[in-house]
């Protein structure tokens, strides 16, 4: 948005208008139809990692956690005192806690965005900031738990798996 505002700055204007280059009306018209890209841009990346986290992570998680308690409650049956299970399953509760706390904030946003049909602009600045610390917020949660989930349980593919194939 910072960028396309530059589009229908008074210097730009004079420069694209006065050569002949664009009418007034059509920068205008190029600078809402870009902020309005932008924003729905923003919006279907918004959108869709709210999904992955809901369809894909959040699944493998609880899936990875069930397995880790089943561990837990077979070793105490067994009398097994040292269970290294226990703090694995803490750490990814933690873990799983903070996504579900990020994904909401997530929401919010979404939420707010969606109902900002005043102004193109207040809109696509919120979600340059807010939406994206949003995101951000999200995927660090993702990635820690990335670390976290066995690899059969992961249902997408790993950072490693991406940079070095084996």
């Amino acid at each position: 948005p910072e960028a396309l505002a530059q589009l229908v700055t008074k210097p730009s204007k004079k420069c694209l208008v006065g050569l002949g280059i664009l009418t007034d009306e059509e920068l205008e018209s190029r600078y809402h139809v870009r902020l309005e890209r932008y924003i729905k841009d923003m919006l279907i990346e918004l959108h869709t990692l709210r999904e992955m986290v809901d369809t894909l992570v959040l699944p493998a998680v609880f899936s990875y956690s069930s397995q880790l308690l089943e561990a837990v409650a077979r070793a105490k049956t067994a009398r097994i005192a040292a269970i290294p299970q226990v703090e694995a399953t803490t750490r990814l509760h933690k873990q799983t806690k903070d996504l579900q706390k990020h994904r909401a904030t997530l929401e919010k946003v979404i939420a707010k965005a969606e109902s900002m049909h005043e102004s193109l602009e207040t809109c696509a600045a919120f979600l340059t900031q807010q939406g994206a610390d949003a995101m951000a917020g999200v995927r660090a949660a993702c990635d820690a738990l990335e670390d976290m989930v066995d690899d059969d349980c992961w249902p997408l593919p790993k950072y490693r798996e991406m940079l070095f194939p084996v």
